[in-house]
């Protein structure tokens, strides 16, 4: 019996409304399929084999033209016959400042530095070879690979996070930074693009055990988790692995034949059987560290404690099936209850477990097609109609015992020599000749637990139902995430929750060695079956793993090596592929110019329409694969070209300009160079490069981005799939949910309102103001130094003169040391000993309603530490109390006012302190669902004293939210003296008071940097 919640009943629902059927876990043994051709009239593969993306990649070559003056190179003449056949010219050369500060963005992602653009300008070489040294130099910059490593990101989907998940699961992915760091790895050392792609597909089967290459295969490990929807995940990985090699919308056949492309359903559910016969795998990916006994044990103990767990388990479960082979039989006759995956389900160990029916379907249809003697008296007797079962039964069994008795097995020709009265006692009669053979093998491996097999070669065979390697009964030996439908709910959990023991402290841990989740083959590879409308509940014919059928000009070869997903990287990786060069080079182009000579860069399909300059991609993709698959090569192409050195200016000639706007105004035949904005990422890292306080180093662990002093490049930031931090949103940083192979570019209020009101972009200002660094300059010499920082240039007379109007009229410099905010958000650790907090340091992150650690929630160091105005939630352990602080403006006598409300039933409750920083505790309390008062009557205070709230959690973290808004009242003389009467002075009220503003206003200094940050001219490459 299965006992379904209402919850699951609406999120099957829903599953099943917005994901085409995506209800079952697929998959069958290993079985021998001859390929059938794709059955659809509207698929025409010769016909698809004409489109110019699956045409083989052509040799050409660069035309040959009459006075030219301007081509650099064999990519600028392609260019320049189009323009001229569009009766176009050329932009003029950009000017070395404009090509330094392109190419360092382009290359690295950061604005140049003041040193190089001058040695640039200073270069006596002539401009083209003056540029080449430019390049070279940028190319081997480390930091190239932290800009481009987030273009191939935005395309493998990449998230340190997997999403929503079921609470029982860890959230976090264990070091998905790993994988980010290899991209930047090998992106600098400049590795073949064709291993690059081999080793994020299959680095399992061309690298050793613990090679730092295993880090690669988050590309396909990392995406969303889907609740734990195989085909979903499955559906995911089919996706960027097609959309991002082979710009092919492979997906869209999972219901049907591709709408446009020649792609079948058959295709797809090739695809889907080699992912289906991978398991993921959590490994080492690098030598062991230096040798930490703490870590190392504790990291062992948790381990083989999830090991010896899982390993029980999955006998016990396999033990339950092979004591239900009768349950098990007839629930074939009723299918339709057991759905292939579950879904929010809740089993039970009693329950038959649907994952078993399915498996003891699939193997009893395997059984039936090689005639498998043990069940030919289970086949017979299941064609019997359940009304006329008794009559007919006598007639078959002596059939079975005359006709085939020689070959049925003799404890299955005993078990059936007589006749059963119904498809039940025929059940009944398999779970107890089952029952029999298990006992004599208990018995055996009690006196020789080395037994590989009964004596008796008849019971062997039954046996092997139950313990060999094609066994129905068994539990795949793989980790929890790939079997947890195996289990009653109840193991699911306690297995989810050894796990997460495992990946939290591979998480949280600074001492645990590089780790990667990889994908490896399952022992038994299955073959896929089609899904007819996307429905596993109603499956087709079976298909063999093999690569798409288009791609191919004989009928296609099957995948005979394992999964078969080292075979797919190879041909997607074959020089011979039509599209994987081409895809490439577009997608390099596109991040170049600002749109690619495709300009769909993951589609290439019928829908995509032609490239504009087709020989010169093909040109490029032939260059590309002949130099090595050299990305860095690639790169030096393009930027050495006269194309991409062009200025962005429109003719100087009016009537040139008006023609070449109205000829081509998309700018598709590249008759000038146009202009972009810096993404988020790069104009958050020109900030903190100008102001100096950017910290280029590479790799490790990703931070929040609005925590504390993160100063690192935004490459470095985590990435919460399903809290993505709202700035990133505004400024169109890439749905880490989905492969995207371009950003939007849009202008939205939010990223002004983020420019001009965030804390970071005003810290940057007051950064590169500070007095260490312009100290003793003269105002016009301080604005020199703003221009040179931020643009490296000197400003012109009128800008200087602007400038310094500006900060002359302006609002005058904050104080050094401006008196302290009456309210203060912070956290510390509660001193029992002294009846203070331990120390005061304020919460980072103002959230617009909260004062928290970071944007998201939990905070990876602060937890659930969060302050608002009516109240608040401790941090996750007692070391990370949330703190209220009020500092009296004047000395008096205080009274405070509050009420302390702990609501929700769960959990034990928090602690809360009220704090006097000289006299130590004042009050405190336990409180758990109950409302209290905690007042102070008259409290003697001199200005600068403070009064701390404070609130952390009781034993456990769970439900700690809270609400206290205190208030503190300033009693007048005659009160504190004791006269009569209800004399009330000055109030300061939590609630009314709270504030997001956490320092003083910037001076005219400051927003003169600020806007200067903000101009075009930074902001925009030209």
């Amino acid at each position: 019996m299965i006992r379904v919640s209402f919850l699951s009943i609406v999120l099957a629902a829903v599953l099943l409304w917005s994901t085409a059927w995506t209800a079952a876990r697929a998959g069958a043994a290993e079985t021998s399929v001859t390929e059938k051709p794709a059955v659809k009239a509207g698929i025409d593969f010769e016909a698809g084999r004409r489109l110019w993306s699956l045409q083989p990649v052509g040799h050409p070559h660069p035309p040959v033209l009459t006075n030219d003056s301007w081509s650099l190179g064999a990519v600028d003449r392609f260019i320049l016959e189009r323009l001229r056949q569009a009766g176009l010219e050329p932009a003029a050369a950009a000017d070395r400042r404009t090509l330094i500060r392109r190419a360092t963005f382009d290359l690295t992602g950061l604005p140049p530095e003041n040193s190089a653009v001058e040695a640039f300008l200073q270069d006596p070489s002539p401009d083209p070879e003056a540029f080449a040294k430019a390049a070279d130099g940028l190319l081997a910059s480390p930091q190239y690979g932290a800009q481009w490593a987030r273009h191939w990101l935005d395309v493998a989907r990449y998230s340190d996070t997997k999403g929503y998940v079921y609470a029982r699961e860890e959230k976090q992915f264990v070091q998905a930074w790993r994988y980010r760091d290899w991209v930047v790895d090998a992106l600098n050392a400049d590795m073949p693009y064709d291993r690059f792609l081999l080793l994020q597909i299959a680095a399992d089967q061309v690298e050793p055990e613990r090679s730092p290459h295993l880090a690669a295969m988050g590309f396909l490990t990392l995406g969303k988790r889907f609740l734990g929807v195989t085909h979903d995940i499955i559906d995911d990985r089919i996706d960027v692995v097609m959309r991002s090699t082979q710009a092919l919308t492979v997906a869209c056949a999972r219901c049907h034949d591709h709408k446009f492309d020649p792609i079948s359903i058959r295709d797809y559910y090739s695809l889907y059987g080699v992912f289906k016969s991978s398991a993921e795998k959590l490994v080492p990916s690098g030598e062991p560290g230096p040798a930490n006994a703490g870590f190392d044990s504790e990291l062992a103990a948790r381990m083989e404690k999830l090991r010896s767990t899982l390993a029980i388990r999955r006998g016990e479960q396999s033990a339950r099936v092979r004591a239900t082979i009768a349950e098990h039989l007839l629930a074939q006759r009723e299918l339709d209850k057991y759905p292939d995956e579950l879904f929010g389900q809740i089993l039970n160990a009693a329950d038959l477990n649907p994952v078993f029916v399915r498996r003891w379907q699939q193997f009893l249809s395997e059984a039936r097609q090689r005639r498998d003697p043990v069940f030919a008296p289970w086949f017979a007797y299941a064609e019997l109609d359940p009304d006329t079962f008794a009559a007919q039964s006598p007639r078959v069994t002596a059939d079975l015992l005359s006709t085939s008795g020689e070959n049925l097995p003799p404890l299955v020709a005993r078990a059936f020599a007589t006749a059963p009265s119904s498809l039940e006692e025929a059940a009944k009669r398999y779970g107890t000749l089952f029952a029999e053979v298990e006992e004599q093998w208990r018995g055996l491996l009690e006196t020789d637990p080395a037994a590989q097999q009964l004596p008796d070669p008849n019971a062997e065979s039954l046996r092997a139902v139950l313990h060999g390697p094609h066994s129905p009964c068994a539990v795949p030996d793989e980790a929890i995430v790939n079997i947890e439908q195996y289990f009653p709910t109840d193991v699911i959990e306690e297995l989810w929750k050894l796990q997460g023991e495992v990946d939290r402290w591979l998480i949280q841990s600074a001492d645990a060695p590089a780790h990667a989740t990889i994908l490896v083959d399952r022992t038994e590879p299955s073959t896929p079956r089609v899904f007819k409308r996307g429905n596993p509940l109603t499956k087709g014919d079976a298909v063999p793993r093999r690569f798409l059928e288009v791609m191919s000009r004989e009928a296609p070869t099957p995948f005979s090596q394992g999964s078969g997903r080292l075979e797919l990287a190879r041909a997607i990786a074959d020089p011979d592929n039509p599209l994987t060069a081409r895809v490439m080079v577009n997608r390099v182009w596109a991040h170049h110019f600002g749109a690619g000579l495709v300009p769909t860069t993951s589609d290439f399909g019928q829908r995509a329409g032609a490239p504009s300059h087709p020989a010169l991609l093909d040109w490029l993709a032939r260059d590309f694969m002949d130099h090595g698959w050299s990305m860095k090569h690639l790169h030096r192409r393009i930027l050495l070209s006269a194309a991409w050195q062009q200025s962005s200016l429109l003719p100087a000639d009016n009537a040139s300009s008006q023609k070449a706007l109205e000829t081509d105004p998309g700018n598709r035949l590249l008759w000038r160079m146009t202009p972009h904005r810096l993404s988020f990422e790069e104009m958050r890292d020109a900030w903190l490069a100008a102001s100096g306080e950017l910290d280029r180093g590479l790799g490790g662990k990703a931070a929040e981005l609005w925590a504390g002093r993160f100063l690192r490049r935004t490459l470095y930031a985590f990435v919460d799939r399903e809290d993505l931090s709202p700035v990133l949103r505004n400024f169109d940083f890439a749905n880490p949910d989905l492969s995207i192979p371009q950003r939007s570019d849009t202008i939205v209020p939010q990223q002004a309102l983020f420019s001009f009101n965030h804390p970071f972009p005003a810290a940057r200002a007051k950064a590169l103001t500070s007095p260490e660094k312009t100290d003793g300059a003269d105002p016009a010499h301080k604005v020199r130094l703003l221009y040179q920082k931020l643009f490296q240039r000197s400003p012109g007379a009128g800008e200087l003169e602007a400038a310094l109007a500006f900060v002359q009229s302006g609002p005058p410099a904050a104080t050094e040391n401006p008196a302290p905010a009456a309210w203060q958000y912070g956290y510390g650790t509660w001193d029992e000993a002294t009846g203070r907090i331990g120390s005061f340091t304020p919460l980072p992150h103002f959230d617009g309603d909260a004062w928290q650690g970071a944007e998201g929630l939990p905070n990876a160091v602060l937890g659930w530490a969060q302050l608002s105005a009516a109240g608040g939630h401790p941090g996750n352990d007692r070391q990370h109390a949330v703190v209220r602080r009020w500092t009296a403006p004047r000395p008096g006598v205080f009274a405070i006012q509050s009420e302390l409300i702990h609501q929700p039933p769960e959990g034990d409750g928090i602690r809360a302190f009220i704090s006097h920083g000289g006299r130590g505790l004042l009050r405190s309390t336990k409180i758990h669902h109950a409302t209290e008062a905690l007042n102070v009557e008259a409290l003697p205070m001199e200005a600068g004293d403070t009064v701390d709230f404070i609130v952390d959690i009781n034993e456990g973290l769970n439900s700690d939210q809270f609400l206290w808004a205190p208030q503190v009242v300033e009693v007048p003389a005659t009160a504190a003296a004791g006269a009569t009467g209800d004399v009330i002075g000055a109030k300061w009220d939590a609630l009314k008071d709270f504030t997001g503003s956490a320092g003083q206003p910037l001076d005219a200094w400051q927003q003169l940097a600020q806007t200067l940050m903000l101009t075009n001219e930074f902001v925009f490459v030209d």
